[in-house]
């Protein structure tokens, strides 16, 4: 049988997740290149209709155009630098900038200056389209890279997840939103996201939540740069607090997994490098990790569930709710939530990365547990190099 990962290992120096500097080095390399996912196709069914996002500090916004088709573009006027569109809705048929309504066409190119001949004469038009982004469309969900030819094809990146069968068709009107959460988190954003690729930690952190997802009850695929997980022990309907689910029901249409009987759907789906999905047979969620500065990272939770279930215990309120642990009024162990877990765990070894004893020991190996971590270490560094000048893509 080919192993799905290499023995474990530590890749990544310890001032990869404390230095300014190497931050800056992933803006550049890895974020202004990455793929990142940006919302729904049904938000975009209309010529005109667009939604607004952001890697990072670069805004970005997804147009659907008169021909149908989805073009993306970074969302700053040629002017002044203004925010040509806010939040979603429809253009109609062209895009004004609100600042001095300089109009573009839906192919990014600049139409209509006002005044043009009384303050400029003339304004050079081929050189002040809107700068061109990249746009991708996978399962119904719209993801987006700030580079308009990224070194990595939308094509190459999402290849090989069809394989892995998902519950829902987000495009077929089932699930409805029911709102988002932001966790504050003052760590590293690579520390958080190898604590959700350790299928180690489950069943020890996460015992009163996830239950006991030991290692050997944990599956990890990998797929290109990405890593899907699957638990081949639990079943029936999780706990309110959990979207790791898991075992799914016999003619459910799950994908069965190799020396495992009942048919399964991935409970998390790592996309590299910011995206975490999780389908599950009784909702969805989408994460987008925002690092913030070298030892700050926000996490945005989307969530939706079905038609008609539990609503109004989860109607959208308009505004993202923010978790903070300062703010928890008892220890994050008893929250009952295994993001404030994670939260937990990954604020304390961020604070032990300062430590001169602190050093990563030796990882441990199976399919089921630190191998994911060691995939991702070397993501990282394909894109950003070793700090020598050596492994940047």
């Amino acid at each position: 049988m080919t192993r799905e990962y290499d023995p474990p290992r530590q890749l990544l120096p310890r001032h990869s997740y404390i230095d300014a500097a190497w931050l800056e080095r992933e803006r550049r390399a890895l974020f202004e290149r990455c793929w990142v996912w940006a919302g729904l196709a049904t938000d975009l069914a209309e010529p005109g209709d667009f939604l607004t996002t952001r890697i990072l500090d670069q805004q970005l916004f997804v147009l659907r155009d008169d021909a149908g088709a989805l073009r993306a573009f970074h969302n700053v006027c040629r002017h002044r630098g203004c925010e040509v569109v806010e939040g979603k809705g429809n253009v109609g048929k062209s895009i004004r900038c609100p600042h001095h309504r300089w109009t573009y066409a839906m192919s990014g190119a600049l139409r209509t200056v006002p005044h043009e001949d009384a303050c400029f004469g003339s304004v050079p038009r081929e050189r002040l389209s809107l700068h061109p982004a990249s746009v991708g469309v996978h399962r119904g969900m719209v993801y987006v890279n700030p580079h308009p030819e990224p070194p990595e094809s939308f094509d190459t990146w999402i290849a090989g997840l069809d394989a892995h069968a998902w519950p829902h068709d987000l495009g077929d009107g089932s699930l409805v939103f029911t709102g988002e959460t932001v966790y504050q988190m003052s760590c590293n954003w690579k520390i958080f996201y190898e604590n959700a690729v350790d299928g180690y930690h489950l069943g020890y952190l996460h015992d009163r939540t996830l239950g006991p997802l030991y290692p050997d009850r944990n599956v990890w695929r990998r797929v290109g740069r990405h890593a899907v997980w699957y638990s081949t022990e639990r079943e029936g309907r999780p706990e309110s607090s959990s979207v790791l689910t898991e075992r799914i029901v016999e003619g459910a249409g799950g994908r069965r997994l190799p020396g495992h009987e009942t048919p399964t759907y991935p409970g998390v789906v790592m996309l590299f490098p910011l995206t975490i999905v999780a389908p599950h047979p009784w909702g969805f969620s989408v994460s987008i990790l925002e690092p913030v500065d070298a030892e700050t990272t926000l996490m945005r939770v989307r969530n939706w569930l079905p038609q008609g279930s539990r609503r109004g215990v989860f109607e959208p309120s308009g505004e993202a709710s923010v978790v903070r642990l300062d703010d928890l009024e008892a220890h994050p162990l008893e929250s009952g939530d295994f993001q404030i877990e994670d939260m937990w765990i990954c604020e304390k070894i961020q604070r032990n990365l300062h430590s001169p004893k602190f050093k990563v020991g030796p990882l441990a190996d199976g399919p089921g547990a630190e191998g994911p971590v060691t995939h991702f270490q070397q993501s990282v560094l394909d894109y950003v190099g070793d700090g020598a000048g050596r492994g940047a893509a």
